[in-house]
Protein backbone atom coordinates (compact mmCIF):
# COMPACT_ATOMS: atom_id res chain seq x y z
CA UNK A 1 0.00 0.00 0.00
CA UNK A 2 3.05 1.92 -0.33
CA UNK A 3 2.06 5.73 -2.09
CA UNK A 4 4.81 8.20 -2.94
CA UNK A 5 2.85 11.88 -3.19
CA UNK A 6 4.49 14.24 -5.32
CA UNK A 7 1.10 16.63 -5.99
CA UNK A 8 0.32 19.53 -3.82
CA UNK A 9 -1.57 19.88 -0.45
CA UNK A 10 0.95 17.08 0.42
CA UNK A 11 -0.09 17.21 4.57
CA UNK A 12 -3.95 15.88 3.16
CA UNK A 13 -3.07 13.38 0.79
CA UNK A 14 -0.37 11.87 3.76
CA UNK A 15 -3.44 12.00 5.88
CA UNK A 16 -5.69 10.50 3.89
CA UNK A 17 -3.43 7.52 2.97
CA UNK A 18 -2.53 6.87 6.79
CA UNK A 19 -6.44 7.38 7.64
CA UNK A 20 -7.24 4.58 4.96
CA UNK A 21 -4.65 2.68 6.43
CA UNK A 22 -6.31 2.86 10.15
CA UNK A 23 -9.41 1.98 8.57
CA UNK A 24 -8.68 -1.07 6.71
CA UNK A 25 -6.47 -2.34 9.83
CA UNK A 26 -3.30 -2.27 8.41
CA UNK A 27 -2.63 -0.22 11.61
CA UNK A 28 -4.26 -1.62 14.29
CA UNK A 29 -6.30 -0.10 17.56
CA UNK A 30 -3.82 0.32 19.78
CA UNK A 31 -0.66 -0.07 17.55
CA UNK A 32 2.50 2.50 17.46
CA UNK A 33 2.82 3.77 13.42
CA UNK A 34 6.09 3.40 11.75
CA UNK A 35 8.63 6.53 13.19
CA UNK A 36 8.09 9.60 11.63
CA UNK A 37 11.97 9.24 9.74
CA UNK A 38 10.17 6.15 8.21
CA UNK A 39 7.25 7.68 7.06
CA UNK A 40 9.16 10.38 4.89
CA UNK A 41 11.56 8.35 3.87
CA UNK A 42 8.07 6.18 2.76
CA UNK A 43 6.33 9.37 1.01
CA UNK A 44 9.44 10.99 -0.07
CA UNK A 45 8.93 13.87 1.53
CA UNK A 46 10.31 16.25 4.51
CA UNK A 47 9.05 16.26 8.07
CA UNK A 48 6.98 19.43 7.87
CA UNK A 49 4.42 17.83 5.98
CA UNK A 50 4.21 14.81 7.26
CA UNK A 51 3.99 16.41 10.82
CA UNK A 52 1.22 18.42 9.46
CA UNK A 53 -1.11 14.94 8.16
CA UNK A 54 -0.08 13.46 11.93
CA UNK A 55 -2.02 16.61 13.27
CA UNK A 56 -5.04 15.93 11.22
CA UNK A 57 -5.17 12.48 12.32
CA UNK A 58 -5.29 13.81 15.77
CA UNK A 59 -8.01 16.12 15.54
CA UNK A 60 -9.82 13.28 14.07
CA UNK A 61 -9.10 11.34 17.06
CA UNK A 62 -7.60 8.37 14.66
CA UNK A 63 -4.23 8.63 16.45
CA UNK A 64 -3.02 9.57 19.68
CA UNK A 65 0.61 11.12 19.52
CA UNK A 66 3.15 10.43 23.12
CA UNK A 67 5.74 12.98 23.46
CA UNK A 68 9.13 10.76 23.02
CA UNK A 69 7.29 7.89 22.31
CA UNK A 70 5.53 8.07 18.81
CA UNK A 71 2.16 8.51 17.21
CA UNK A 72 -0.41 5.50 18.30
CA UNK A 73 -3.66 4.52 16.64
CA UNK A 74 -6.61 5.36 18.62
CA UNK A 75 -7.79 2.00 21.28
CA UNK A 76 -11.44 2.77 20.34
CA UNK A 77 -12.28 5.23 17.21
CA UNK A 78 -16.00 5.09 18.08
CA UNK A 79 -15.89 4.91 21.83
CA UNK A 80 -19.31 6.17 22.50
CA UNK A 81 -20.71 3.34 20.53
CA UNK A 82 -18.66 0.90 22.74
CA UNK A 83 -18.74 2.04 26.23
CA UNK A 84 -23.00 3.12 25.77
CA UNK A 85 -23.17 -0.70 25.26
CA UNK A 86 -20.60 -2.39 27.55
CA UNK A 87 -22.82 -0.05 30.21
CA UNK A 88 -25.89 -1.58 29.13
CA UNK A 89 -25.23 -5.21 28.92
CA UNK A 90 -23.31 -5.34 32.30
CA UNK A 91 -26.59 -3.61 33.92
CA UNK A 92 -29.18 -5.74 31.85
CA UNK A 93 -28.45 -9.48 30.96
CA UNK A 94 -31.04 -9.94 28.49
CA UNK A 95 -29.83 -7.81 25.97
CA UNK A 96 -27.17 -10.37 25.26
CA UNK A 97 -30.09 -12.17 23.41
CA UNK A 98 -30.61 -9.11 21.17
CA UNK A 99 -26.27 -9.44 20.52
CA UNK A 100 -26.35 -12.64 19.86
CA UNK A 101 -28.82 -12.53 17.70
CA UNK A 102 -27.58 -9.26 15.74
CA UNK A 103 -24.54 -11.11 16.04
CA UNK A 104 -25.59 -14.16 13.96
CA UNK A 105 -26.71 -12.56 11.05
CA UNK A 106 -23.66 -10.00 10.65
CA UNK A 107 -21.54 -13.18 10.90
CA UNK A 108 -23.04 -15.09 8.65
CA UNK A 109 -23.18 -12.53 5.83
CA UNK A 110 -19.26 -11.69 6.95
CA UNK A 111 -18.26 -15.77 6.11
CA UNK A 112 -20.16 -15.63 2.75
CA UNK A 113 -18.39 -12.34 1.91
CA UNK A 114 -15.29 -13.91 2.98
CA UNK A 115 -15.70 -17.29 1.21
CA UNK A 116 -15.95 -15.40 -1.99
CA UNK A 117 -13.21 -12.28 -1.57
CA UNK A 118 -10.84 -13.50 1.00
CA UNK A 119 -6.72 -13.93 0.02
CA UNK A 120 -3.84 -16.18 0.96
CA UNK A 121 -2.94 -13.94 3.46
CA UNK A 122 -6.30 -13.66 5.14
CA UNK A 123 -6.36 -17.78 5.19
CA UNK A 124 -2.70 -17.33 6.54
CA UNK A 125 -4.50 -15.08 9.64
CA UNK A 126 -7.43 -17.40 10.14
CA UNK A 127 -4.75 -20.55 10.45
CA UNK A 128 -2.96 -18.49 12.59
CA UNK A 129 -5.90 -18.16 15.36
CA UNK A 130 -6.95 -21.18 14.50
CA UNK A 131 -3.92 -22.56 15.96
CA UNK A 132 -3.71 -20.48 19.18
CA UNK A 133 -7.12 -21.90 20.24
CA UNK A 134 -5.36 -25.78 19.62
CA UNK A 135 -2.37 -24.61 21.58
CA UNK A 136 -4.69 -23.45 24.71
CA UNK A 137 -5.75 -26.85 25.32
CA UNK A 138 -2.79 -27.48 26.67
CA UNK A 139 -2.62 -24.81 29.16
CA UNK A 140 -3.03 -25.63 32.76
CA UNK A 141 -3.23 -22.13 34.61
CA UNK A 142 -6.87 -21.87 34.37
CA UNK A 143 -6.84 -17.67 33.90
CA UNK A 144 -4.17 -17.54 31.47
CA UNK A 145 -6.66 -20.35 29.22
CA UNK A 146 -9.35 -18.57 29.45
CA UNK A 147 -7.72 -15.37 28.43
CA UNK A 148 -6.03 -16.98 25.59
CA UNK A 149 -8.93 -18.70 24.39
CA UNK A 150 -10.67 -15.47 24.48
CA UNK A 151 -8.30 -13.32 22.21
CA UNK A 152 -7.40 -16.21 19.88
CA UNK A 153 -11.76 -16.43 19.69
CA UNK A 154 -12.18 -12.60 19.21
CA UNK A 155 -9.11 -12.79 16.49
CA UNK A 156 -10.77 -15.62 14.56
CA UNK A 157 -13.70 -14.00 13.97
CA UNK A 158 -12.29 -10.72 13.41
CA UNK A 159 -10.38 -11.74 10.97
CA UNK A 160 -13.11 -13.57 8.53
CA UNK A 161 -14.39 -9.80 8.62
CA UNK A 162 -11.54 -8.28 7.62
CA UNK A 163 -11.47 -11.39 4.79
CA UNK A 164 -14.79 -9.54 3.53
CA UNK A 165 -13.19 -6.54 2.27
CA UNK A 166 -15.57 -4.78 3.32
CA UNK A 167 -14.25 -1.44 5.42
CA UNK A 168 -17.79 -0.69 7.13
CA UNK A 169 -18.82 -4.26 8.25
CA UNK A 170 -14.58 -4.65 9.35
CA UNK A 171 -15.41 -1.90 11.49
CA UNK A 172 -18.74 -2.75 12.69
CA UNK A 173 -17.26 -6.35 13.72
CA UNK A 174 -14.57 -4.79 15.52
CA UNK A 175 -16.56 -2.42 17.82
CA UNK A 176 -19.09 -5.47 18.36
CA UNK A 177 -16.64 -7.61 19.18
CA UNK A 178 -14.38 -4.81 21.43
CA UNK A 179 -17.68 -4.69 22.94
CA UNK A 180 -18.09 -7.92 23.52
CA UNK A 181 -14.57 -8.58 24.86
CA UNK A 182 -15.17 -8.40 28.38
CA UNK A 183 -18.56 -10.49 28.57
CA UNK A 184 -16.47 -13.19 26.17
CA UNK A 185 -14.33 -14.14 28.67
CA UNK A 186 -16.56 -14.27 31.44
CA UNK A 187 -18.77 -16.52 28.72
CA UNK A 188 -15.70 -18.69 27.80
CA UNK A 189 -15.27 -19.95 31.21
CA UNK A 190 -18.87 -20.36 31.55
CA UNK A 191 -19.31 -22.75 28.56
CA UNK A 192 -16.10 -24.42 30.18
CA UNK A 193 -18.71 -25.95 32.30
CA UNK A 194 -20.76 -27.68 29.81
CA UNK A 195 -19.29 -31.33 28.51
CA UNK A 196 -17.48 -31.52 25.68
CA UNK A 197 -17.65 -27.87 24.85
CA UNK A 198 -14.02 -26.98 24.08
CA UNK A 199 -13.17 -29.56 21.02
CA UNK A 200 -17.39 -28.86 19.66
CA UNK A 201 -16.11 -24.57 19.36
CA UNK A 202 -13.02 -26.16 17.71
CA UNK A 203 -14.76 -28.39 15.30
CA UNK A 204 -16.84 -25.52 14.65
CA UNK A 205 -14.09 -22.60 13.94
CA UNK A 206 -12.23 -25.52 11.49
CA UNK A 207 -15.53 -26.15 9.33
CA UNK A 208 -15.95 -22.43 8.73
CA UNK A 209 -12.32 -21.92 7.84
CA UNK A 210 -12.63 -24.76 5.63
CA UNK A 211 -16.27 -23.42 3.86
CA UNK A 212 -14.13 -19.96 3.72
CA UNK A 213 -10.61 -21.92 2.36
CA UNK A 214 -12.86 -23.40 -0.39
CA UNK A 215 -15.02 -20.65 -1.37
CA UNK A 216 -18.35 -22.17 -0.21
CA UNK A 217 -20.32 -18.87 0.67
CA UNK A 218 -23.36 -20.45 1.26
CA UNK A 219 -21.82 -23.71 3.46
CA UNK A 220 -19.74 -20.79 5.51
CA UNK A 221 -23.33 -18.97 6.40
CA UNK A 222 -24.88 -22.02 7.65
CA UNK A 223 -21.84 -22.99 9.87
CA UNK A 224 -21.49 -19.44 11.03
CA UNK A 225 -25.22 -19.77 12.06
CA UNK A 226 -24.83 -23.06 13.23
CA UNK A 227 -22.02 -21.43 15.58
CA UNK A 228 -23.76 -18.70 17.32
CA UNK A 229 -27.08 -20.93 18.14
CA UNK A 230 -24.70 -23.18 19.70
CA UNK A 231 -22.82 -20.51 21.95
CA UNK A 232 -26.45 -19.13 22.41
CA UNK A 233 -27.74 -22.40 23.59
CA UNK A 234 -24.79 -23.28 25.54
CA UNK A 235 -24.64 -20.16 26.92
CA UNK A 236 -28.57 -20.58 28.40
CA UNK A 237 -27.85 -24.03 29.69
CA UNK A 238 -25.03 -22.67 31.83
CA UNK A 239 -27.49 -19.54 33.36
CA UNK A 240 -29.90 -22.18 34.06
CA UNK A 241 -27.49 -24.34 35.60
CA UNK A 242 -25.77 -21.29 38.04
CA UNK A 243 -29.90 -20.18 38.66
CA UNK A 244 -30.39 -23.83 40.23
CA UNK A 245 -27.26 -23.84 42.51
CA UNK A 246 -27.76 -19.82 43.50
CA UNK A 247 -31.15 -21.16 44.43
CA UNK A 248 -29.80 -24.26 46.52
CA UNK A 249 -26.97 -22.39 47.96
CA UNK A 250 -29.49 -19.81 49.07
CA UNK A 251 -31.85 -22.60 50.66
CA UNK A 252 -28.73 -24.19 52.48
CA UNK A 253 -27.36 -20.82 53.46
CA UNK A 254 -31.13 -20.18 55.20
CA UNK A 255 -31.46 -23.47 56.44
CA UNK A 256 -28.23 -22.97 58.24
CA UNK A 257 -29.12 -19.75 59.68
CA UNK A 258 -32.42 -21.32 61.04
CA UNK A 259 -30.44 -23.91 62.96
CA UNK A 260 -28.16 -21.69 64.65
CA UNK A 261 -31.59 -20.13 66.06
CA UNK A 262 -32.55 -23.28 67.49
Amino acid sequence: MTKRVTAQKLSDLIADILEERILTGVYTASERLPSERQLAAEFGVSRPPLRDALHMLAARQLIVSRVGDGHYVSAHLQPDFADTWQSLLARHEYLRDDVLEFRRYLEGNLAALAAQRRTDADLERLEYWLKQMMQVEHQTDEASHTERQSAADVGFHQSIADAAHNILFARLSSNLLDMLHSHAEDNLANMFGVEDIKPRLIEQHQALYQAIKHSQPKLATELAYEHIDFVSSSLKVVAERQKRMQVATARVAQQQKRRSKR
